[in-house]
């Protein structure tokens, strides 16, 4: 009987586990992936994590934490051995995983095995935006590692918590969302000060405050110490320009479909009541904050689904005996399987429209599709002089293929060139008042951006400018000096 149950629960998880897996071959090539993989190689080659901005011409120099510097070595490291292909197998299987750690949370939260696989879908289709080659998705999988270790803990099980110390010494150096799991252990701690009521047991605080002790110490075991620490502070600040400008920092849009399955998870929270048994004050925390975090950036809406699904099945399942049903309850094996190639089904053609756009990631380097690859085969091919303007999401993809024989002009480390550069950025792309001072102050002399962009349209129509190169993609526009 066992065996057959953990047959059927298999059959149910397998095709949804693929599903997970099997996106980040579907989806273009990241903009900061180029960036990040040659950081990676600057570190082995050199022997040393850079301190300072080395790819630019505009902030050559400055300072750069480069918090995320063991996944750029891992990606370079995968990228050197596998090809690109390499990292999208990674980087599926890691998707997946934290997929199944939701979908164990949600088994620990009373959920049905059904019940947990279908949360676990709901989850991940949340964030699928967010499923490509990139670090983003360590902090996720990491983030539901913590959460299940949490939850056991809740269960009564104090030693599931000295993991944590070793996980976030591990993630400081990942990426800088490490600080997203500080805060979940922080409300664990601030909702187990007071009683936890008469359906759960009291917990002894001491290994708690110990291992959240020991974690925040463990942060600090990374290159920069207390300014790597800090760094994730800096994107909260007035005026940030990464929130300003950066799509996936800005609020969700409720009116995109991409954002239907998380008005729908809010509105579930709200008919069930979150507060209510089997939760109590901390899953409440969790459960506030975090979906605060979502509504306030994109970025985070991936995290509010690995946290929040687990504890909307708690809440489900004490509402309604369905969702506590077990897979053994499936009289009918075939019925099991149906259900589940049909969530899939349903799933893969709500996705894969978008998807069919991009070039399908099987091969040695990524995909170009989207990026100024004409463009740049132009500028290896001749030597112009002067200095280059690029469009800002293609400054990655220069760096992968130009450096170190041409800096650029921005690319996707937004911190490392500041606010008020940003805005300058964004004066010369828009063509704001003194656009061409900006250009000039620079000693620009080659513009790279969209074709049919407005700054396209307007250097096309300058007679002090030239299309030295033009595709479907990019326009590349030359200045004699005067």
């Amino acid at each position: 009987m066992l065996a057959s149950c953990r047959l059927r629960q298999i059959v149910l998880l397998a095709p949804l586990l693929a599903l997970m897996f099997e996106w980040p071959f579907l989806v273009a090539t990241d903009p900061d992936y180029w960036w990040h993989v040659r950081t990676g190689r600057l570190i082995l080659e050199t022997g040393a994590i850079p301190q300072t901005d080395p790819y630019s011409y505009t902030a050559f120099g400055h300072p750069w934490v480069a918090h995320e510097w063991l996944t750029e070595v891992l990606l370079y490291v995968t990228a050197a051995r596998f090809g690109y292909v390499g990292n999208v197998i990674l980087f599926g299987l890691i998707g997946a995983l934290t997929g199944l750690l939701v979908y164990v949370t949600c088994r620990r939260r009373g959920a049905g095995e059904i019940a947990a696989a279908l949360l676990m879908v709901w989850s991940q289709a949340m964030g699928i935006a967010s499923n490509n080659v990139r670090p983003q998705m360590l902090t996720a999988f990491l983030l539901a590692v913590c959460a299940l270790l949490l939850t056991m803990y809740l269960d009564g099980k104090t030693r599931a918590l000295w993991p944590l110390p070793f996980l976030f010494a591990l993630w400081v150096n990942l990426h800088g969302g490490y600080i997203i799991g500080l805060v979940l252990v922080g409300l664990t701690v601030l909702g187990s000060v007071f009683p936890p009521g008469a359906h759960r047991p009291a917990l002894p605080p001491r290994p708690l405050a110990a291992a959240a002790g020991l974690s925040l110490a463990a942060t600090l075991l990374n290159p920069r110490g207390f300014e790597a620490w800090l760094y994730p502070f800096t994107y909260f600040r007035a005026g940030n320009v990464s929130q300003l400008h950066v799509a996936e920092w800005q609020s969700p849009n409720f009116h995109q479909p991409l954002f239907f399955l998380f008005g729908a998870f809010l509105l579930s929270m709200i008919l069930l009541g979150i507060g209510r048994r089997p939760l109590g004050l901390v899953e409440v925390l969790w459960t506030v904050v975090f979906t605060a975090l979502g509504l306030e950036s994109i970025r985070h809406v991936p995290l509010v689904g690995v946290i929040a699904a687990p504890l909307l099945g708690a809440r489900a399942q004490a509402e309604f005996s369905v969702f506590r049903r077990s897979i053994a309850a499936w009289r009918r094996p075939l019925l099991l399987v149906a259900a589940s190639a049909a969530l899939m089904i349903v799933v893969l053609a709500a996705v894969l429209a978008p998807a069919r756009r991009a070039t399908l990631q099987l091969g040695w380097e990524p995909s170009s599709a989207g990026y100024p690859s004409g463009a740049v085969a132009y500028l290896r091919n001749h030597d112009l002089p002067g200095n280059l303007f690029n469009e800002y999401g293609w400054g990655g993809y220069l760096i992968y293929h130009l450096y170190p024989a041409r800096r650029v002009f921005i690319d996707g480390r937004a911190d490392v060139y500041g606010d008020s550069f940003g805005q300058q950025y964004d004066t010369i792309v828009t063509l704001g008042p003194g656009w061409r001072s900006l250009l000039e102050r620079y000693d620009v002399r080659i513009v790279l951006v969209p074709g049919g962009s407005a700054l396209a349209v307007a250097l096309a129509a300058d007679p002090d400018w030239h299309v030295i190169y033009s595709d479907s993609v990019a326009g590349l526009f030359f200045r004699d000096y005067k």
